[in-house]
């Protein structure tokens, strides 16, 4: 009963937020002012995914569960699966779930250690290979044999679930205030390496689907090259503080306005690098990524000042992020029941084939953690989703099994981790961050 009040109340504030964001956004469309018409139903789209993901905390606060489950199932109620006032593929929704990821990555880069992975590089890059090759492998396996999948379409199942979400561990490390520790370093390093080797798989296996099982090996080589290319110049750049000649030099040239210099540069980096990441062929979010390391060795002051200052903005588009991966489950998806079977396999197979990794730790507390975390698809699973549906390497039913696996492996490796990490005791946490 003491549930009920509440749940009530939840749901009359998303029926009425609901209801006026459709009719606000059914008489925009009809305006006769270019601007109001084609604009503002963009930005309408980002307010409500900010204010579902607050309705979804809400939830998740009232049955102590993951904040990102309660923000997904929002998604999933407002998307075409349920209400279907919010299309996935709308310019204001894509713009949320593409800004949300690049701000969590480039978080992630401003915080993560350079000098802890160099420590952590052996173990990183052997739980992301393990957590990269058992996905691989079963699924491929799986869906060759269980199937009747051809090799190709049976491997492309495989490297869907390869991914690992850096973005989502890190807002779980975030919340506990575990972000800038070894631990965080090691989970985030592994995730990294993992999704460096995914984008390589994923780039073959679209080149290989395009090509109906031929691709030219001059392609392959030339993605691998321009994967370390990008991240040797983000690490030169890193050795070499890079980022504190460019800070000094707005002291210098923008006196009385540093600051404010500061939240553009941050700003104007992330996307310049995410683009430029985009045009070698990367993944946007690897771009993210490498630059918040480069600017993570600017002035703390500065870096804890301009990032306060832009963080209120961040959570609007973090929270539409999360929001947004529901709205990608289709009705039909929900009422398909073979395609629930096939998930439900995807997702317990999915789930196992990373936590696999926490067997190369002694310590099982410490497995367990990494396991989780590492178990996590999110943001980057569902890119490879999206890049399997456009090449039709899977039928609509396998395409919609997968999509519903990577969503609920996702939420399951993040109840599991978030779980693990917020029960651990402070002290305790302490502890086993000083052992790594």
């Amino acid at each position: 009963m003491k549930y009920m009040k509440p749940i009530i109340l939840l749901l009359i504030e998303v029926s009425i937020g609901t209801l006026i964001f459709y009719m606000i956004r059914s008489d925009l469309s009809t305006n006769s002012h270019y601007e109001i018409r084609a604009v503002l139903p963009i930005l309408l789209d980002i307010a409500f995914l900010a204010m579902l993901a607050s309705f979804g905390s809400k939830l998740a606060k009232m049955f102590h569960i993951a904040p990102m489950a309660g923000k997904i199932f929002l998604g999933i109620l407002a998307g075409p699966a349920m209400l279907g006032v919010l299309d996935p593929y709308a310019h204001g929704v894509e713009i949320a779930r593409l800004a949300g990821v690049l701000f969590i990555l480039f978080e992630a880069g401003l915080h993560f250690n350079m000098d802890l992975l160099k420590k952590n590089i052996g173990i990183a890059t052997t739980v992301a290979l393990v957590g990269v090759i058992v996905p691989l492998l079963s699924f491929a396996l799986l869906g060759h044999y269980w199937l009747g999948l051809e090799w190709i379409s049976a491997i492309f199942l495989g490297g869907i679930f390869t991914a690992t979400s850096v973005g989502l561990s890190v807002e779980v490390l975030k919340a506990v205030g575990k972000l800038e520790t070894n631990m965080a370093n090691r989970i985030i390093g592994a995730a990294v390496i993992d999704d460096i080797l995914g984008v390589l798989v994923l780039t073959i296996l679209a080149k290989l689907a395009e090509g109906k099982g031929h691709v030219d090996p001059g392609s392959i080589v030339s993605i691998i090259i321009a994967v370390i290319v990008f991240f040797g110049i983000t690490y030169l750049m890193w050795q070499k503080g890079t980022a504190r000649h460019i800070t000094k030099y707005i002291e210098t040239h923008y006196v009385g306005t540093a600051e404010g210099s500061y939240t553009r540069l941050f700003f104007g980096s992330l996307i310049a690098a995410a683009s430029l990441a985009a045009v070698l062929g990367l993944e946007p979010v690897l771009g993210a990524f490498g630059i918040g390391v480069i600017l993570s060795k600017v002035d703390n002051e500065i870096k804890h000042t301009v990032w306060k200052k832009i963080e209120g903005y961040i959570h609007i588009f973090v929270g539409g992020f999360l929001v947004s991966i529901g709205t990608l489950l289709t009705r039909e998806a929900v009422l398909n029941p073979k395609a629930w079977l096939y998930a439900t396999v995807f997702t317990v197979i999915g789930f196992l084939g990373k936590y696999i990794v926490k067997y190369l730790f002694p310590d099982k507390k410490e497995g367990h953690l990494v396991g989780a975390a590492m178990s996590i698809r999110g943001e980057v699973g569902l890119v490879f989703v999206t890049v399997a549906i456009a090449s039709h390497v899977l039928n609509d039913t396998l395409a919609a099994a997968a999509l519903l696996a990577v969503m609920l492996v996702t939420v399951l490796g993040a109840v599991v981790f978030e779980k693990g990490v917020l029960h651990k005791p402070l002290a305790e946490l302490k502890e086993l961050d000083d052992a790594l």
